[in-house]
């Protein structure tokens, strides 16, 4: 077992990249609103998105040899639509996921530097945090992304799992919550109505689509198990030649989900055991006054481990997003024009837009849950969702023997439902 764990590396980036605001903020205010009784959308997300989306997509990749991106220029319709439809959302929400994920930094460090008796804007602050994660995303190669990543992943699964086990959550109400498919909780009456005039399936849907990540993610996945080696000769035939081969993928996107599962599910019983009866919700990117609770209600000494750990997801998924949005658009791009572009000018362009974009989207102070409902919308709902259809129409390319088992298509099928 413990030998198959160095095949864990692409996911890593995957867990650490979807593991962002949606999780420490939406997924704690759910858990303050409705309890244990929504932890079953958190275990659907996690197995259809961070494992069975992901898991075709790099399954196609080891059998092809070929990234996604080489054989969906050609899916039915008109030349490219699916690259350019994915292209074309991501760019429109692009500027914003480092925003929702910056500005809570700033907010944070602000406050914290407060209480030390250092007063620094948190826009500041935030424009900080985005520009050093931005210059680092440029210069970084993918085997120090990956190692890096890593150590964010164990970060968070020991700061979260500890911090779970410490609250004393109720153990029955999880089990009921995770098996209670389809339950609804309704809105407590103590709800400020800011958020109770939201609509539930809005709510839902936004952490739905956060306990997951950017199509982009899914789709620059089978780049990364290319660039690991991890493909199977086309001489290969045999089922247990073609099983063997799959199982660095296998183990990958397995951590993948649990590390999604278990993060984003802590995050949501630290919400309905502490905040909950205490009739406190999170609002916007207000990270530190209210989940402070979480923590602050164990022991004065278990603060600076939220901090850590807020911090430490945040900048996980900021420090990923270059290589990924890069890496992506890069191939695409590649595809859609037939022609070979320069990657390291390819980065430059994109981050300099980047931080253009996402200063000025700091500066003025837009509002944070109409970012977060913008991109929850149209990227990580939306836009999962056809990635997934396409994952379904790459896995049919393949030839028969080397496609997947029906009962993981058909569960693909329903995921993309």
């Amino acid at each position: 077992m413990f030998e198959n764990l160095k095949h864990i590396g692409p996911g890593a980036i995957v867990a650490s990249a979807t593991i962002g605001a949606g999780e420490t903020v939406l997924a704690v205010r759910v858990g303050a609103w409705g309890g244990y009784d929504l932890l079953w959308l958190i275990l659907l997300a996690a197995v259809t998105k961070s494992f069975l989306t992901l898991y075709l997509l790099g399954r196609y990749a080891v059998m092809s040899g070929e990234t996604v991106a080489d054989r969906l220029v050609n899916f039915p319709g008109p030349r490219g639509w699916v690259l350019w439809t994915v292209l074309v959302l991501e760019a429109l929400v692009a500027p914003l996921v480092f925003v929702v994920i910056a500005v809570p930094c700033g907010q944070l460090m602000s406050q914290v530097l407060a209480a030390a008796g250092v007063t620094i804007p948190y826009k500041w602050l935030a424009l900080g945090f985005v520009s050093l994660a931005i210059g680092v995303g440029m210069v970084q190669r993918y085997g120090t992304l990956e190692k890096s990543q890593m150590i964010v992943c164990s970060i968070l699964l020991v700061g979260t799992v500890s911090a779970t086990v410490l609250v004393g959550p109720n153990l029955v109400e999880i089990i009921k919550g995770i098996l209670g498919f389809g339950g609804v909780p309704p809105y407590p009456d103590w709800l400020p109505p800011e958020i109770s005039s939201r609509s539930q399936l809005l709510e839902m849907a936004s952490v739905f689509g956060y306990a997951g990540s950017i199509p982009m993610n899914y789709v620059v996945y089978s780049n990364w198990v290319l660039i690991k080696g991890w493909t199977i000769s086309r001489s290969s035939r045999s089922r247990a030649e073609l099983s063997r081969g799959l199982g660095p993928l296998r183990w990958d996107v397995g951590f993948n989900a649990i590390l999604v599962l278990v993060v984003t599910g802590a995050f949501m019983i630290a919400g309905a055991a502490i905040l909950r009866p205490l009739h406190r919700i999170p609002d916007g990117f207000d990270l530190l006054n209210e989940q402070t609770h979480i923590f602050a209600q164990i022991s004065p000494l278990m603060v600076p481990l939220y901090y850590v750990t807020i911090l430490t997801a945040l900048w996980g998924t900021l420090n990923a997003l270059p290589e990924i949005y890069v890496r992506g658009a890069h191939s695409f791009l590649c595809q859609l024009l037939s022609r070979d572009l320069d990657y390291g000018k390819f980065m430059k362009i994109f981050a300099v837009t980047m931080l253009g974009l996402t200063w000025l989207f700091i500066w003025t102070e837009t509002t944070p849950i109409f970012m977060i409902d913008l991109v929850a919308l149209f990227s990580t709902n939306i836009g999962v969702g056809i990635v997934c259809v396409a994952a379904l129409w790459l896995d049919h390319q393949l030839p028969p023997e080397r496609r997947a088992s029906l009962w993981v298509w058909w569960a693909t099928v329903v995921s993309a439902g």
